[in-house]
């Protein structure tokens, strides 16, 4: 699984983000710390955004500044709104493509255009809790943690990075492998 923080970065460097960063923006994420720069970049556009302080052990500083929570998982469905934005996608959406993605629902409009442009996809319907509809529509699992290796693929895809892979570079993602050429 990947954090926010650690995606954050990611998502940052592949849009080619760079501007210097300005004042702090979540009481979680100090000026100085490990993805500060890539975080205010992302929030300072809107593309990425926290959660209110005064949660169970997010207490409210003199700022009041909201919590980024940059340790916890990164879900599909954020990847694909930061994605999406960050890439500059913006076509009004179609027809509903998931089962368990609504029209209307916070994330449809992003998950849509990364689907629409066949950067991510789902998992077909009939598995256990994942019943087929009139339609057949597969399931998005919109919750779902995201891999180090879907990262690759979705950011190298939305990035429009198509370079033609070389060696083999790490010992567990071998030549022809699903995630090989991101």
């Amino acid at each position: 699984n990947v954090t926010r923080g650690q995606f954050a970065k990611i998502a940052s460097n592949s849009a080619g983000f760079n501007e210097p960063p300005g004042a702090q923006q979540y009481e979680d994420v100090p000026v100085g710390s490990t993805f500060f720069d890539f975080v205010w970049r992302l929030s300072d556009r809107g593309y990425i955004n926290g959660y209110p302080c005064g949660e169970a052990g997010e207490p409210c500083g003199p700022s009041n500044l909201p919590y980024f929570r940059p340790n916890a998982n990164v879900t599909r469905s954020q990847l694909s709104k930061i994605d999406a934005n960050a890439a500059g996608f913006n076509e009004t959406p179609g027809a509903q493509q998931y089962e368990d993605v609504l029209p209307g629902s916070t994330f449809y409009d992003f998950i849509w255009r990364l689907t629409s442009r066949r950067y991510i996809n789902g998992y077909p319907c009939g598995g256990v809790g994942e019943p087929c509809g009139p339609s057949n529509l597969p399931y998005f699992r919109p919750n779902a943690n995201v891999t180090r290796g879907q990262i690759a693929k979705i950011d190298s895809n939305a990035a429009g990075y198509n370079d033609t892979p070389g060696v083999q570079q790490y010992e567990d993602v071998l030549l022809g492998s699903t995630f090989y050429d991101f």
